[in-house]
């Protein structure tokens, strides 16, 4: 079963304060990535959102460019996009761990890896939720709002992949799904904090 709220709650703040510390600094060059960025204040274009979010820029640049509105997008519509791609991601690992947890021609299911993908799909489904309504909060201009939802579904993942560490079939069934939702959030949290809203602005 998932982890107590208290536990939950506590690494949704520790993660919270740590990519924003992580983010408070300059990004690094990633290979491939433009040199110039954007004067303060300025929107942002897809090129230069993804040079902030460093190591993950390749897969940055190949997720949002998927959707033909990023390149017209200002740093709002790129954040969007970053969340929406997300969302899909998590969902469909969601359906997948559905699938697989009433899959009997899995070999070597044992009980400890049936919890492990009970807990995760418990996870994925509240991740997806948290990824809707921080859409909803970055449409209503709540943008902090938005960036903590995105830091409590990416929370939901690390615990899932804590929670399944000790379970060897683990490995092939989810890690390398876990390690790909758990970047995307890293994305969409970068982009959405490069928002500068007006000072009457929510969030």
């Amino acid at each position: 079963m998932a982890s107590s709220p208290s536990y939950a709650a506590a690494v949704v703040l520790s993660l919270f304060l740590a990519v924003g510390a992580a983010n408070a600094a300059p990004a690094p060059e990633a290979a491939g990535a433009p040199t110039a960025a954007p004067t303060s204040g300025a929107a942002y274009s897809l090129e230069d959102a993804c040079k902030q979010t460093g190591p993950h820029y390749d897969l940055c640049m190949a997720t949002l460019s998927a959707d033909k509105s990023a390149k017209s997008s200002d740093t709002v519509g790129l954040a969007r996009v970053a969340i929406l791609a997300v969302q899909k991601n998590a969902s469909e690992t969601a359906t997948y761990l559905s699938s697989i947890y009433d899959d009997d021609s899995i070999e070597n299911k044992t009980l400890q890896l049936q919890q492990c993908l009970e807990d995760c799909s418990e996870r994925y489904e509240a991740a997806v939720e948290q990824l809707t309504d921080a859409t909803v909060a970055l449409d209503q201009g709540a943008y902090n709002e938005a960036r903590a939802l995105v830091v409590s579904s990416q929370a939901e993942i690390k615990l899932c992949q804590r929670g399944c560490q000790a379970v060897p079939e683990h490995r092939n069934i989810l890690t390398l799904r876990n390690r790909e939702v758990d970047r995307l959030c890293s994305i969409a949290f970068t982009i959405t904090k490069l928002i500068r809203p007006s000072p009457n602005a929510a969030g």
